[in-house]
């Protein structure tokens, strides 16, 4: 139990730790990509791999990498239209000739270490729920590298920088995109336009960037990181603990596929609803109804606080909140009096079959919180609920 802790706590460590130094915190280059694409060509020219046809594209494939050449030749001058390394397992951390991609990137690097490698002027990754934009650098008719990325919600599913270039009377675009699946990169790859856009169609797709880069219509952590619960966390499944009634429910996730009521002592009446991966129980009375817990269990399709998910891991979930406090084997105060439980307060309980998170507000009409249960260190159910 206590290597347990330990390994808890590094991995807290771990996340908190700080970015790297500001000079590698450049913009993508143009040479980069490009020397990525030649690093790995000369990687499949020293294997001797031959091409096949694939749809009409000449494809290179060797271990843990991938190239897309313009002809079937593979020689130091073959034209690559794209490359790819993924991940192969641990072999792909320990092998002396690991393939890496530029700024020494890597399958298994985790989101925030790749986002440290690169320009960031977007640190709270203030955007859209799907994308939100990192940095635009340059103008055109010079060359403008870009950075953004594609999401979930809090879940990142793609990062991606891309350069665009004058050629001749058009513009071109080479980009790299990082593949990320539960906060680690799982796959590197390279792409280049076959043809050129057209000036206006350039211009059209940087000024959407730019568009994105304004707005901040969904905020990932934001100031809250590592803080403690506040009452702006108290959403679940987009429902605001606080605000939503039996009715706003419906209205947001549509008919519940299961209801019952219950009536209960005081003349109120317990409304459980049902929605695959959801459950919500609401208080109605004279009319008026509240809810009094949300839960989230089975897929992991519901974002809660901090962008929390099931299925993410106790060190990320713990790397969310205030943690300032000591932790015994059995676990122990995050933060606050959380022996006498007077909100605010954070607390961890490890058990032998579990782990709960416990965090408190205190709210006018007593307390609330979130509620979160870990098996193997894997979030598999989280609540909202009055306390």
């Amino acid at each position: 139990m206590k290597n347990r802790l330990m390994i808890i706590l590094a991995l807290i460590l771990m996340l908190a730790m700080p970015t790297l130094a500001e000079e590698e915190a450049a913009p993508i280059k143009l040479a980069e990509i490009e020397l990525f694409n030649q690093t790995l060509l000369e990687h499949a020219v020293a294997e001797e791999q031959p091409t096949f046809l694939d749809e009409g594209n000449y494809i290179v494939r060797g271990e843990g990498y991938e190239l897309l050449l313009g002809s079937e030749d593979v020689s130091t001058d073959s034209l690559v239209l794209g490359a790819a390394i993924h991940w192969i397992g641990e072999r792909a951390q320990t092998a002396d000739n690991k393939l890496t991609g530029p700024r020494d990137t890597a399958p298994g690097m985790s989101l925030e270490t790749l986002l440290a490698r690169f320009a960031n002027d977007n640190q709270y990754l203030a955007g859209r729920p799907d994308s939100a934009v990192l940095y635009i650098d340059g103008e055109l008719p010079a060359a403008v590298s870009v950075g953004f990325i594609t999401r979930d919600g809090q879940n990142v599913q793609m990062v991606e920088h891309d350069v665009y270039y004058q050629a001749g009377e058009g513009v071109m675009r080479e980009g790299i995109q990082f593949t990320i699946e539960s906060g680690d990169i799982t796959a590197i790859r390279t792409f280049a336009a076959k043809e050129a856009l057209s000036q206006q169609a350039a211009a059209d797709e940087l000024q959407a960037l730019r568009d994105l880069q304004e707005e901040n219509a969904y905020i990932a952590f934001g100031d809250m990181a590592g803080s403690r619960l506040a009452r702006e966390d108290m959403v679940l499944a987009g429902l605001d603990f606080f605000d939503t009634d039996y009715q706003a429910a419906v209205t947001a996730l549509g008919e519940p596929a299961n209801e019952e009521r219950h009536e209960d002592s005081d003349g109120s009446t317990l409304i459980t609803c049902q929605w695959p991966g959801l459950e919500a129980v609401f208080r109605q009375k004279d009319g008026a109804s509240r809810a009094i817990r949300i839960t989230a269990q089975g897929e992991g399709v519901f974002e809660g606080p901090r962008g929390l998910r099931l299925g993410d891991t106790l060190a990320q979930a713990l790397s969310r909140f205030e943690h300032s406090g000591t932790l015994d084997e059995d676990g122990g105060a995050l933060y606050g009096d959380a022996q006498n439980q007077q909100a605010p307060y954070g607390l961890m309980r490890i058990n032998p079959e579990n782990t709960m998170l416990y965090y408190a507000i205190a709210t006018e009409t007593g307390k609330a919180g979130l509620v979160m249960e870990f098996v193997d260190d894997i979030l598999v159910s989280m609540s909202l609920t009055t306390l």
